[in-house]
């Protein structure tokens, strides 16, 4: 019984944060300077500053905000689980 659970978690993490980063993607503006500063500076102390061109750039902050919304789906999804665990042992009469 807790694999199909599972399975069903990670598909709707999964397409919950694919929507999301959809979402996010389509905001019509460019790379917040936030985010710019956050990816060179990790560039920066992890040794690889020769990511730090326009292209490269972009790509990080596609993996950046792909993380980001994989983090925000699964939290909900969580959340989720955690409020119908509770509602299914409260109407069992906390067994």
């Amino acid at each position: 019984m807790r694999a199909p659970l599972l399975l069903a978690n990670v598909a709707v993490t999964a397409v919950g944060a694919w929507g999301l980063l959809r979402v996010i993607l389509g905001l019509p503006a460019n790379m917040p300077y936030a985010v710019d500063m956050f990816l060179r500076m990790t560039l920066e102390i992890s040794g690889n500053d020769a990511l730090a061109n326009p292209d490269d750039m972009e790509m990080l902050s596609l993996l950046l905000y792909l993380c980001v919304s994989v983090t925000v789906a699964g939290s909900a999804v969580l959340a989720c689980n955690l409020a119908f665990y509770r509602y299914i042992v409260k109407r069992r009469g906390g067994q």
